[in-house]
C-alpha cells in the first residue's frame, strides 16, 4: 500500500448539476482500484441530532449546517492518510442515518462530491483539485424532479415548493461562489431535447478530459 497520501478531487455544483456523472466517468475511467467515491452526503445529520421526533419539514437540508462537518472532516483525513473508513449510509427515503456504514478502503485517488465540498473550510485543506460543474438552473430542476419522484417517492408539489424555498436560494448562498475559485470549471452538456437528462458518452468524455489532464499533470498515479 502506498504511504503517499490520496489525491482529493473535490467536485461541487448546484443540485442536479451532474456530479455523480462526473464521479461516475472518473471511476470508469481510472479504475475502482485507482480511485474511490466519498459522498459529502452521507454526513447528513441523523434525526436524532434534531430532539425527540422532528418535523423534517422544518430541517433545512441545503445549509452546511445539516451535515456532521467534524465527523467528515476526520474520515476525509484519514482516508487521505491511507486509512480505512467506516463511512456513515443515510436513508434519503427516511431522512435519517443507518444504523449500517460503508467501509472505504484507501485508493491513490478520493473523489470528493456534494454541494458543499467547496464551501466547509474545515476541508479545504486537504483538497488538491477543486472542480466545479456549471449546469443551467432548467436542466438541474428537472433532473432533481425526476430524481426526488422516481428514487425517492416524493411528489411534485413537494419538490417545487422545496427547491424555491430552500434549495435555490442555498445555491447562491453557500455553492454557486465556488464557481469564481475553482481550478477547474466544467460545463454540462446534458440536453433535455427528447428527454435526454444526461450527456452523452462523447459529450462526458469532454467533461472528463481537463480533470484527467490535471491528474497527468500533479500526480504520478498509473492507470
Amino acid at each position: 500500500m502506498s504511504t503517499s497520501p490520496s489525491f482529493v478531487i473535490a467536485i461541487s455544483g448546484g443540485s442536479g448539476s451532474g456530479k455523480s456523472t462526473i464521479v461516475d466517468g472518473l471511476i470508469e475511467r481510472l479504475s475502482p482500484s485507482v480511485a474511490t467515491q466519498f459522498h459529502e452526503d452521507s454526513y447528513y445529520w441523523p434525526l436524532s441530532h434534531y430532539g425527540t421526533n422532528p418535523d423534517t419539514q422544518d430541517i433545512d437540508y441545503d445549509s452546511p449546517k445539516s451535515k456532521d462537518v467534524e465527523m467528515l472532516a476526520r474520515d476525509l483525513a484519514a482516508l487521505k492518510a491511507n486509512q480505512s473508513v467506516n463511512q456513515p449510509i443515510y436513508d434519503f427515503s427516511k431522512h435519517d442515518r443507518l444504523t449500517e456504514t460503508r467501509l472505504l478502503q484507501p485508493a491513490p485517488i478520493i473523489l470528493l462530491e456534494g454541494i458543499h465540498v467547496l464551501t466547509i473550510t474545515e476541508i479545504s485543506h486537504l483538497i488538491d483539485l477543486s472542480v466545479y460543474v456549471d449546469t443551467s438552473l432548467d436542466l438541474r430542476l428537472a433532473r432533481r424532479i425526476r430524481r426526488d419522484v422516481v428514487e425517492r417517492g416524493r411528489s411534485i408539489d413537494s419538490v417545487l415548493q422545496q427547491y424555491m424555498s430552500r434549495v435555490r436560494p442555498a445555491h447562491y448562498r453557500y455553492t454557486h461562489s465556488a464557481k469564481y475559485s475553482a481550478d477547474l470549471v466544467i460545463a454540462d452538456e446534458g440536453s433535455l431535447a427528447y428527454g435526454k437528462f444526461t450527456p452523452s458518452k462523447d459529450a462526458v468524455d469532454r467533461m472528463l478530459a481537463p480533470i484527467i489532464d490535471r491528474i497527468q499533470r500533479k500526480t504520478n498515479i498509473p492507470y
